[in-house]
């Protein structure tokens, strides 16, 4: 068993993103994980829960008790391997729509259910193929009038890679289909697919470079639609800092029962600049724009962009103190102005030692 504890407190200025400026609030936030692992010689059982509680003095409506719990098992055989994971999220929708859909000005409680299960087969020592097995169910609380419903998303994909190197190159073809249901008058089903040829390589010792591509499509009962989904990343790691890189193009479910295509750039990098003292710097942008509306809905369409600063001072063997500054911005389409935020938390983190138990 691994522990962790985060007591602390957080000012945050417009957290619901209002294009008007909104009002601010301060309050403490505390944060509780764990991580429970059982190893063997060919399986591995996890069980990671986190408890997360906000209380703001000045807005009653922003505190939150969100609970997360996930549960994995792997085997490992001579040549064959198997991998589960059981996921339960119970939060807020400014925990989980937040720069995914735009819908922050109203505060739900969002809950939901993920599964993932799939084997993989190594054909040759070079060549191995998979097949994974997605499911997530989510439901939204008194959502009524919100623009939030609740909607089940499946989906099914059968991969091949091919080792090209010992050095850690390598070909993968990935292909997909997925299917959305949302809990919408007539029952709206959209279905999805795409096809991605993908390359990892390691031109240098500490540098990684993964690229992938290919063609997609959408299809609902009012209409379809194509186009390309990729994802290209840069990392290098060294003994004293670290720099990732990457943008993005994905299909993805939201919160408004639709799919969204959804871009992503992000940059960031982390730095021990004295032996106690260590600071990363991360910015990112994501887009996002319903593929296809379904019978009722506009096509929507929200910018949003978030830098942010964070700092770890070690005190002591398993007690640092961290600080941290945030600002976002979202440009909602259907709005004349853009809404901008701001946050800022000092904290406590206690990481407790592993004990075997």
């Amino acid at each position: 068993m691994a522990p962790s504890l985060n007591i602390g407190t957080s000012y945050a200025d417009n957290p619901r993103l209002r294009v008007d400026g909104g009002s601010s609030a301060a309050g403490a936030v505390g944060e509780l994980n764990a991580t429970f692992k059982r190893l063997t010689e060919r399986s591995e059982l996890t069980l990671r829960p986190r408890l997360y509680t906000s209380r703001y003095n000045d807005d009653d409506s922003l505190s939150s008790d969100d609970q997360f719990l996930t549960a994995g098992y792997r085997w490992l055989g001579e040549r064959s391997e198997f991998g589960s994971e059981v996921g339960f999220t119970r939060d807020s929708t400014l925990t989980s729509e937040l720069g995914l859909t735009g819908l922050v000005q109203t505060n739900r409680r969002h809950e939901a259910l993920t599964l993932s299960v799939g084997p993989k087969i190594m054909l040759t020592e070079r060549v191995s193929a998979g097949a994974q097995l997605f499911w997530l169910a989510s439901h939204y609380q008194d959502a009524e009038f919100t623009g939030l419903v609740d909607y089940d998303y499946g989906a099914v994909s059968l991969y091949s890679s091919v080792a090209l190197s010992e050095a850690g190159s390598s070909l993968t073809v990935t292909a997909q289909a997925g299917e959305l249901s949302s809990d919408v008058p007539g029952g709206a089903v959209t279905r999805d697919g795409s096809l991605r040829l993908g390359w990892t390589h390691r031109p240098w010792e500490r540098w990684t470079v993964s690229l992938s591509a290919g063609p997609s499509y959408v299809d609902t009962d009012y209409g379809s639609d194509s186009g390309v989904v990729f994802d290209a990343e840069i990392k290098r790691q060294s003994e004293r800092w670290s720099l990732s890189g990457g943008v993005a193009r994905s299909q993805s479910p939201s919160g408004r029962g639709v799919l969204t295509r959804r871009d992503r750039a992000s940059l960031s990098l982390n730095r021990a600049i004295t032996e106690r003292l260590s600071a990363t710097v991360s910015a990112q942008w994501i887009r996002n724009e319903d593929l296809r509306p379904q019978f009722g809905a506009d096509t929507y369409s929200v910018d949003y962009g978030r830098l942010d600063v964070t700092t770890h001072w070690r005190m002591a063997r398993h007690w640092s103190l961290a600080l941290q500054l945030a600002g976002n911005a979202q440009d909602y389409e259907t709005a004349s102005q853009r809404a901008e935020g701001y946050r800022a938390s000092l904290s406590m983190v206690w990481n407790g030692q592993p004990q075997s138990l």
